[in-house]
Order: C-alpha cells, then structure tokens, then sequence
C-alpha cells in the first residue's frame, strides 16, 4: 500500500519573541565583542553628522535627531531580529515629517518667533512620532508585518527615487543661502523659485557649500579609511574656525549659518501632546509608520540574503514600535531603517545586534564631549552631505530593473516618480500604495477556470483540448485555480453560467476546488447562487476536492444541507484522484435517476 507524501504548508516566522537577544547574549563572546566596539565606532562616526542633517531637514533642534540616534537605535537594536539591521531616521522619513509640521505651523502658526515656534514644532512632532509607534506596535501586536507584501517593489523604488529628488531640491537652499518659503509645497514650486531667485544666494554659503560637495567627490577618490562624512564635516568646520568666516557679513547682513551651540544635547524632557491636529497628523504619521515598516522590512532581507540569517518580520515592526514610542515621550525624531548606516556596520563586520546598541553609546558620548565643536558645523556642509547621501541611494539598477520588468512595474514606478513632483509627498506615497494594490486586486479577481475531461477506464484526467470542446457530455468539469475571495466571485459565477448556457445537453457541472484560497461569505453566497441556477434548468451541481477552509466555510454558512451532503466531496491528501472519482460515479448516479424519472 501506497502512502502519500504530505508536505507542510509554509511556515510564517510571526511569533514575537526575545530568543534573538537571548541566542546573542548566550553566545556572545571577547572576540565578538571586539568586532562590535569596532564596527559600532565606524558607525556612529556617520550617525552623528546624519543625526545633524536629519534635524536640520525637518526643520527642529539638532537635540531631536542625536536622541533617535541614541535612544531610538538602542532601543531597536534590542529586539530586532536581524544581526546588522541599524534603526534610525532617515531620509524619506525626515521628509514626511519636515512636511506635516510645516503645513501645521503654515496653517494655524504664521508670524511666530524663533522660540515659539521650536517648542510648537517639538509638541507636534511629539504626537507624530506616538501616531507612528501605536501604529506600527498595533500592527506587529496583529501580526501585519507581511501586510507590506502587497506594496510592490516599483512603488518603494519610485517613492524613494522621489523622495531623493525632493530632499535633493529642499537642501540646494541651505546650500547657497537661499530661504525657502514655507507656502511652496510641490517640487516644482521650489525648483522655480530657486531658479528665480539665484541672485540672492549668499556667495560665501554657496563656496563652502559647493567646497563641500568638491570634498566629498574627492574623498572618495582618495579612498580615505575613515567615513567621506565624517572627513569631510569635520575638514569645512575647521576651515571655516581657522580663517572665522563667520565674521564676514555680505551687504545685507548675512553671515554663514552654522549648527549653534544651542539644543546640541538632548534634554529627555517630557513634551506635551498637542491632541488638536490629530486628524491631520494621522495620514501622514500612516504613511510613516507603513514606510517604516517597508524599509526595515526590505534592509532586513538585503543583508540577510548575504549573511544567511533568518529574519522576523514582525519582529523588525515591534523593534520600530517600541522606538517610536518611547522616542515621541522625549521629542526625538521618528525611526525607520538605514540603509547606509546598515550597509557599513556589516561592512565593518559586526557580529552581533550589540553592534548597533554600542554605537548608539558612542554617539552619546561624542555629542557629550564634543558639543563645543560640533557647532561650528556650517549648515551648508550638512545640506552637501544629504545631497551626497542621498545621490549614492539612488539605485538605478533597480530603476531600470523596474522600468523594463513589465509595464505595469513602469507604469507605477513612473506615476508613483511624478506624484512625487507634483503633489505633497505624503500624497505621492498614497497614490503609489493604491496603484500596487489596485493592480494585484486586478490581478488576483481572476480566477482560472479551466474544464477538464476524465477518462473513467484509467482515472486520468487533462485540460480539454480543442477537438474536444464541442463534443456533448452529460457531466462537465470544471477546475478552478486561485484566490477566490469577494472581489473574484463574480468572475467564477459568470464563466461558470456562460458554460452552462451555451450546453443544454450537461445535467451535472462538477466543480474542482482542490487550488481554491481566500474563501470568504461572498465565495459561499456565490456557490449557493450557482446551485440555484443550475437548479432551475433541472440539473445538478457537485463539488469535489475541497480544501479544509472552503468545507468549514460551508459548514459555517449552513449550506452543506442545501447543497447536499452527497454532492461535497472534501479533498484527500492521500488519494487526491479518489475525490474526483467519488464525483464522477455520484454525478452518473444523478444522471441514471434523472432519465429513469423521465422515463
């Protein structure tokens, strides 16, 4: 006797768990330890200047960003499941939050002082970065983390290529001395206004600015050990120390802009949380926290497909939770994943998630020792260092990858690209999200329904062929493939009746399940239908090979009564023919009293 090889469905890695940290801290070891002091040191050599540059993007003391850059990553780096994977802000996410707050404080806040206008951005962002965690806390509670799945790869490389060009045009302000009005809201707005207004650049911003840019093209042509960032902040800041330009005033009145002494250190203040702009906080603290999980989720992968190591995706969402919302109690940026941040601690050979919570350490420690200096930072060599960054995440790889893999990739990447020129970003990022699921809806509502001929001498059966379609048969079988959920049923209904109204000489339709998933209330209210149908014409209806789901689902919707015992033949993992054989000799049977009673 023959028995039949079950295989198991496919696993899910959902649970959430501390075994991670525990197998780390169970195996940790000196030389483990060694690498990670080294690789975490290399890494908080370019958190500090992005923690800098993140800040001055959103537009709030450099304090918000050192915090997420300490307290967000350590926090993070704790839960993770993944050995390298480095939690921080970042660009795409400073940007959405750059642009909430601005359309707030443009909105209910126009003609308030310096001051005032810090403490109101640090409440909103308080209440933001809460949004963001809830959201992503909520959704590894609920074990969405796979959710994500259904954002297709075009969308995050148009929003990401887009957001690249929008952070690039908000920082060649800052980078020639140009003010940027708050009420210019698209990229297209800015780039005219920046060309129009060239001739208010503030030469000495714009020489050290474009220096900037010149030494960080140059670093990397002389290979130099330490990061071009690092390198590169610190060789402008001493240039502009040494000579004081910041003594030189042009005939206006302006001076180079640096960093300031002031907000340096973070404070660990409890902020307030101004609940009044909830609704208009709520979408974009949505797609934050969506985005979030995206990048984590899409880094964690990366290196893992290198390193070999099994990655948890909820668990990356709770790591990004947890932060977030510790992080909105004290004003800290929102956290995301790092690609660059990531990339180097795994470069630099980081053994264990303790890489990543050691380097938070040492951001604490140089913010702390070396606050004095880093305000000679000038503003306009942390908008060179975004511009650079920036441009080296550009993946053009996956661009063309995405432009040329099929049309439906290049129309999404290019709509999702445009969105983000011509409306707000947070718009941009719906607009991508609701063409990839509009696309796979599309996609997944067609079932494939495909007939079937079945030799009863051999028991076998295959796809009819076309000699074979206008033969006459008293039984027909039809198999059907795919999801078949509520947005399908119409389709499955609609083939299957056209079927049956183009053949009066079939009594009985067999229906085949066995690939059948995603059943839901509507699948049974349209299996029901097509009884009723079929009922009307004096024939029958049997369904054979059913999964486990779609049985319960007729049990629970109280139609195997109606349907007929009989004629619902569940699938048998170790006879799979025998199913469909019980279906044809139980469709005969139909057939044999029907002519007997019209006999």
């Amino acid at each position: 006797m023959k028995t039949a090889l079950v295989l198991p469905g496919p696993r899910t890695n959902d649970d959430l768990s501390l075994r991670p940290l525990l197998k780390d801290i169970e195996r940790y070891s000196t030389q483990k330890f060694t690498q990670d002091l080294i690789a975490a040191f290399m890494v908080a050599l370019i958190s500090v200047p992005q923690a800098l540059a993140y800040s001055l993007v959103v537009g709030v003391p450099p304090a918000a960003g050192i915090l997420s850059m300490v307290l967000g990553t350590a926090i993070a780096a704790l839960l993770s499941s993944s050995r390298h994977l480095v939690i921080g802000p970042n660009n795409p996410t400073a940007l959405l939050v750059q642009v909430a707050l601005t359309t707030i404080l443009q909105r209910y806040y126009v003609g308030l002082d310096p001051a005032s206008r810090e403490t109101i951005s640090l409440q909103l962002l308080a209440v933001l970065t809460a949004l963001v965690g809830v959201c992503q806390l909520g959704a590894a509670v609920l074990k969405l983390g796979r959710l994500t799945q259904f954002v297709s790869h075009s969308v995050i490389v148009g929003y990401v290529t887009g957001t690249a060009l929008a952070l690039c045009v908000g920082q060649i302000f800052p980078l020639v001395g140009i003010s940027c009005p708050d009420n210019l809201d698209t990229l297209y707005e800015k780039i005219v206004y920046w060309i129009c207004h060239l001739t208010d650049m503030h030469i000495l911003t714009a020489v050290v600015g474009i220096s900037s840019l010149f030494l960080f093209k140059m670093s990397k042509r002389l290979q130099i050990k330490i990061p071009a960032a690092l390198f590169v902040i610190v060789c402008i800041s001493a240039v502009v120390w040494l000579l004081h330009l910041t003594d030189f005033e042009d005939i206006v009145g302006r001076k180079l802009a640096l960093v300031g002494a002031s907000s340096i250190k973070p404070t660990f203040e409890l902020h307030f949380y101004d609940l009044r702009f909830l609704n208009t906080l709520l979408p974009v603290a949505f797609a934050i926290a969506v985005l979030g999980m995206l990048e984590a989720s899409t880094i964690a992968k990366s290196l893992a497909a290198t390193t070999g190591q099994r990655i948890n995706g909820n668990q990356e969402v709770l790591a990004l939770g947890c932060a977030n919302t510790v992080l909105s109690f004290f004003g800290g940026l929102p956290c995301s994943g790092s690609a660059s941040r990531s990339i180097l601690n795994m470069e630099s050979h980081a053994q264990t998630r303790f890489a990543a919570f050691f380097s938070s350490l040492f951001v604490a420690g140089i913010v702390f020792l070396l606050a004095g200096l880093i305000q000679y930072v000038p503003i306009t060599a942390l908008s060179a260092l975004l511009i650079m960054t920036v441009i080296r995440l550009v993946d053009t790889k996956q661009i063309a990858l995405c432009w040329r893999a099929t049309h439906s990739d290049a129309f999404v990447f290019f709509v999702t690209f445009l969105s983000c020129v011509f409306f707000s970003l947070p718009v941009a990022f719906y607009i991508g999200v609701a063409l990839s699921i509009i696309l796979y809806l599309r996609k997944a509502a067609v079932p494939r329904v495909v007939e079937y001929v079945y030799d009863e001498k051999t028991g076998d059966y295959h796809p009819i062929r076309e000699e074979e379609k206008n033969v006459p048969r008293e039984v027909r079988i039809i198999n059907v493939e795919g999801e078949l959920f509520f947005g399908a049923v119409d389709i499955f209904q609609y083939a299957l009746r056209a079927m049956a109204e183009d053949d009066s000489s079939t009594k009985v339709f067999i229906l085949r399940l066995k690939h059948v998933h995603d059943v839901d209330a509507t699948t049974a209210l349209g299996i029901k239908q097509l009884k009723d149908y079929l009922q009307k014409g004096n024939r029958q209806l049997i369904v054979c090979n059913i999964p486990e789901p779609v049985m319960k689902l007729l049990r629970n919707a109280r139609l195997v009564e109606y349907l007929g015992e009989d004629n619902l033949i569940p699938h048998d993992e170790s006879a799979p023919q025998a199913s469909l054989k019980r279906a044809v000799e139980r469709a005969h049977s139909f057939y044999s009293d029907l002519r007997e009673s019209n006999l």
